[in-house]
């Protein structure tokens, strides 16, 4: 997709609908069937390099097929994504939320209140990219009230990279700053597990891995039901587990940070 790298000047701000316009059809085929073949993990890659390099249609063509494999947008950044993003991004940014609810959930249009907010989830491509640009407004218009005006739910906020409310952006920067230390103290109880044949230190590792990230998940779902856990956990991972499996690895993940003074599971 190296062909594919138009990146906007931040002085001469271009929307990606302007840009996808200008790229050759054929051109735009051949790099989605290239994108629909790669794996999970050199999809996920690959987009967050054409993404942290602007190269702007080919993170959206990449983007849609992240979308269409039902992995939302909030799993497919590094930590820092937002730290230092330039106005393009920004704009980027919107536009593959606006697109996953588009395609997960467009119902959600009867509970828009205004008819361009409807237009984004349920109007033609064009209309959409149209309306997409008109919500970012050149970057002037903040995350928050977009959120409102599209009356966002907790679940589809979590889903986003960007749209989402102030409170849902506390909790996940709290989720984050206490990240490294649940991580480590997950880690120093695995340390006492007696190693036996069945459950060497590869399996503690793995093990180590999905209680970190199920505790991740927890803190993105409100009422801790072990089902809405267990999907976020397929979605972040690309594995699936039960909602009993889930339940009780929870069970333990809490009893580990209750025991040492901390309880981050809400």
């Amino acid at each position: 997709m190296s062909e594919l790298n138009a990146a906007g000047n931040e002085e001469e701000f271009v929307p990606l609908g302007t840009l996808l316009r200008a790229t050759a059809p054929d051109a735009l085929s051949q790099s989605r069937r290239r994108a629909a073949a790669l794996e999970r993990e050199s999809l996920i890659g690959r987009f967050r390099m054409t993404f942290a390099n602007n190269k702007r249609v080919a993170s959206f063509l990449l983007a849609e097929v992240l979308i269409e494999r039902a992995i939302p947008p909030c799993f497919w950044h590094d930590d820092s994504v937002q730290d230092s993003v330039t106005l393009s991004q920004r704009a980027d940014l919107l536009l593959f939320d606006l697109a996953w609810l588009r395609r997960w959930y467009r119902e959600h249009a009867s509970a828009v209140r205004y008819l361009r907010g409807k237009a984004l989830l349920t109007g033609s491509e064009v209309v959409f990219h149209r309306e997409a640009s008109f919500a970012f407004h050149g970057g002037r218009r903040p995350p928050w009230k977009i959120v409102g005006s599209l009356s966002l739910t907790e679940r589809q906020q979590w889903d986003a990279a960007y749209l989402r409310s102030t409170p849902i952006k506390k909790h996940s920067a709290i989720t984050k700053a206490c990240s490294k230390r649940v991580r480590q103290l997950l880690q120093d109880d695995l340390r006492t597990t007696r190693r036996t044949a069945a459950f060497g230190d590869a399996e503690a590792e793995a093990t180590l891995a999905r209680r970190h990230a199920l505790w991740r998940c927890s803190r993105m779902v409100k009422n801790a039901s072990p089902s809405e856990i267990a999907s976020r956990f397929s979605q972040m991972t690309g594995v699936r587990i039960s909602r009993q499996a889930c339940a009780n690895q929870l069970s333990k993940v809490r009893a580990v940070l209750r025991e040492r003074g901390d309880d981050l599971m809400d």
